[in-house]
């Protein structure tokens, strides 16, 4: 983003405005027919309001990503979701929002996408590794929850994407199933190791 509120963790009421007209536009629209004009129309805003908040339209869409991914985020943080259930709060949205997925897919890029993810999903890993340690009164180092972190963050994120792209033509119930078996039981036995080995 462009300004000094860059991850201000209280958008201000006129970009949340605007990350909602820009994803209700998405469903009748390509993105890159839509204008800055459009957005500020819809808002009943100037021009100036919005280049006060945003560089371009791919800023405001960056922006209104981050905000949905946190979002997720927070509902299976508040509902305290078991893994699958976080997982399905994921695949969820995405089946429900199909058409703004795969257009920050297309024109945010994989990179920007994974970077978006990742922040988030490592906040749940190391939260699900810190449940895992207080059920089992194991005190993990600091260094082996950012290491399990970073490693899981980019591999859910990695798949997150994936079926981003391959939505239409997979079988969701055969990819849910396989994401939840993978990641629950890859990280339990990376955890049961580590606190073997005193980690």
């Amino acid at each position: 983003m462009s300004n000094n509120d860059f991850m201000n963790e209280n958008p201000s009421e006129t970009k949340l405005q605007m990350a909602q007209t820009l994803k209700k536009l998405i469903q009748d629209r390509p993105f890159s027919k839509i204008t800055v004009q459009d957005i500020v129309t819809e808002c009943n805003i100037n021009r100036n309001t919005f280049y006060y908040h945003f560089e371009n339209n791919y800023d405001l869409l960056c922006f209104t990503y981050e905000q949905e991914v946190q979002n997720i985020v927070d509902s299976f943080h508040k509902a305290n979701a078991t893994i699958p259930q976080a997982l399905d709060f994921v695949l969820d949205y995405i089946d429900k929002n199909i058409p703004f997925c795969k257009c920050a897919y297309e024109s945010l890029g994989e990179q920007q996408l994974k970077i978006i993810f990742e922040k988030d999903l490592m906040i749940f890993v190391r939260a699900t590794i810190d449940y895992y340690a207080a059920q089992n009164s194991i005190k993990f180092s600091e260094d082996l929850k950012s290491f399990a972190g970073y490693s899981y963050s980019n591999l859910l994120s990695t798949q997150i994407i994936w079926y981003i792209r391959h939505s239409i033509d997979l079988d969701k119930e055969i990819f849910r199933e396989c994401l939840q078996t993978f990641f629950t039981a890859s990280l339990k036995a990376v955890l049961e190791e580590a606190a073997k080995k005193g980690m």
